[in-house]
């Protein structure tokens, strides 16, 4: 759209029309300095429509317009003629009214205006109007002006916090004040240093500091406080509170060492008790000690008498194996038979290795009678009548049911039902290309056509049925739905808005608690 210049006061001037393509056309009349020549001059240089002085005319409809004037959509070429006549008329500066007194030919008022300095232009560094026509915008100013605004107005210039030295935005400044740790503030108790005049000043980050251990105007307990002294002035008369009641601590003081030796006798005489018991239980343990002792003495009878016997055993075992091992020299002689046996079986293992070549040669051409298969049923149908129990509770849980897989060609699919999407009261149905024995085999991204048919048990009339096919819009929005899976299977693809959940749950529907959804995929070739 075009866009007016205004000036100071708000009126619209209409110096100049200024389109989306950076064009200028339109300039008024009354800036040029010279009068027109003739009536078909006139003609020729005025838009028939907003009576601007044109730059570049056009015929449309018998007339001659400006290019802003023209609908849209129409093409039109321009009458280079009428740019001739125009570049060469004497004209002011369009914003003459805010005193520039140039002057010049047509050709060079755009030269003149990235220039003029009473020309209004943006704020270099964006800030915006709060007031005014143009609230909310970026502030115009003439371009004389700018350098005194970024130095002294402009909410966005940088300054520099005279007190930690950061660089703020001016708009940010006073906030900042209000947080800064190195601004003085004064003293909450008011208090003065000594020998100068005026409230004591603190930075911010140091006031409680300060007021902990520095301020003498500040209250603060007796140091005798835990003793019973429970006077509270400020720290400049402490000194004097304690020379004056220094008999009074001294008497606290006493008292409360008297209480803790009392306290501790208390202590003592626990601890004796205590002490008194655990000696008890110390004979206790030392008389267990000796029993345990004793019968660890017997067990150790015992064990050495069960390692006689085991001696005994052994002798008897070494006799045993010594005829074992004349039983084993005749087991050898078996073992050279086993050996001709084994050279048999190494004979068995070279016809089991060829015949694995054989099956891995078979395999290749299986492989190969895959593709031409597939290239036989790229455009196969298949189809899904899924039976799902339980729809009550699945709503109310808001779940996600997925169907038995089941292939299209082959393409391995699966069906997926989200309950009650987003809160909506919507049922989502959707389809999910899961992984295949086959994916290698097969072209991606798949294209397919798709309908959800939710059965009516009552009357087939009644069936509920959406179909639709994926688009290049759905590859571009939906990609991971539509390329080879990665994981178990790819994100769904279908419609928000099968059905509401209180439609899916009327009775020619919803039977026993339960609904049948048949599923149909067909593929289409590549887009």
């Amino acid at each position: 759209m075009a866009e007016k210049l205004t000036d100071s006061e708000g009126r619209e001037d209409l110096v100049y029309i200024k389109t989306e393509d950076g064009s200028y056309r339109g300039w008024r009349v009354d800036l040029l300095i010279d009068n027109l020549s003739s009536k078909m001059e006139e003609k020729i240089l005025l838009c028939s429509s907003c009576k601007g002085m044109l730059r570049d005319a056009c015929f449309y409809e018998g007339d001659l317009k400006c290019g802003v004037c023209i609908p849209e959509g129409v093409a039109w070429q321009p009458v280079k003629m009428n740019r001739e006549i125009v570049s060469d008329k004497m004209i002011s500066c369009p914003v003459k009214k805010r005193g520039c007194e140039w002057s010049d030919t047509v050709s060079t008022v755009m030269h003149h205006l990235e220039k003029c300095e009473f020309f209004p232009v943006l704020c270099p560094l964006g800030c915006v109007c709060l007031d005014g026509e143009r609230k909310g915008k970026v502030m115009k100013l003439e371009r004389k002006l700018i350098p005194k605004h970024q130095r002294d107005s402009c909410p966005l210039r940088e300054l520099v916090c005279e007190f930690c030295m950061n660089t703020v935005k001016g708009c940010e400044m006073n906030p900042h004040l209000e947080i800064c740790e190195h601004f003085p503030l004064l003293c909450p108790n008011r208090c003065v240093i000594e020998g100068e005049e005026g409230t004591r000043q603190v930075k911010r980050r140091d006031v409680s500091v300060h007021l902990a251990n520095e301020c003498p105007l500040q209250k603060v307990e007796c140091p005798y406080w835990i003793y019973g002294c429970r006077e509270e002035m400020e720290r400049k008369e402490m000194n004097l509170h304690e020379r004056e009641f220094l008999h009074i601590h001294h008497r606290l003081s006493i008292t409360d060492m008297k209480q803790k030796q009392i306290q501790m006798s208390k202590d003592n005489k626990l601890l004796e008790e205590k002490l008194d018991t655990a000696t008890e239980r110390i004979v206790l343990v030392e008389k267990n000690f000796e029993s345990k002792s004793r019968e660890l003495l017997t067990f150790k009878q015992n064990q050495i008498e069960t390692s006689k016997q085991t001696i005994d055993k052994l002798e008897i075992a070494t006799k045993k194996i010594a005829f074992l091992q004349n039983e084993n020299e005749s087991k050898i002689k078996e073992l050279s038979k086993v050996k001709h046996m084994e050279d048999k079986l190494d004979t068995a293992n070279i016809k089991i290795e060829n015949l694995e070549k054989q099956i891995s040669k078979k395999d290749s051409e299986l492989k190969s009678i895959i593709e031409v298969l597939y290239s036989h049923i790229s455009l196969a149908t298949g189809q899904l009548e899924w039976k799902i129990k339980g729809v009550k509770q699945k709503i109310e849980n808001k779940e996600s049911s997925y169907g038995d897989p089941f292939y299209v060609g082959l393409y391995k699919c699966q069906g997926n039902i989200e309950w009650n999407y987003d809160n909506t009261g919507k049922v989502v149905v959707a389809i999910c290309i899961v992984k295949g024995a086959y994916d290698d085999k097969l072209h991606w991204p798949i294209i397919y056509k798709y309908t959800f048919i939710l059965l009516c048990h009552i009357n087939s009339y009644y069936n509920y049925e959406i179909t639709k096919q994926v688009t290049k819009e759905d590859l571009e929005k939906y990609p991971n739905s539509l390329k080879r899976p990665t994981e178990m299977r790819n994100d769904g693809l279908g419609t928000r808005s099968l059905i509401s959940n209180t439609e899916i749950l009327e009775a020619k529907y919803c039977k026993e608690d339960s609904i049948t959804l048949l599923i149909k995929i067909e593929l289409l070739p590549a887009l």
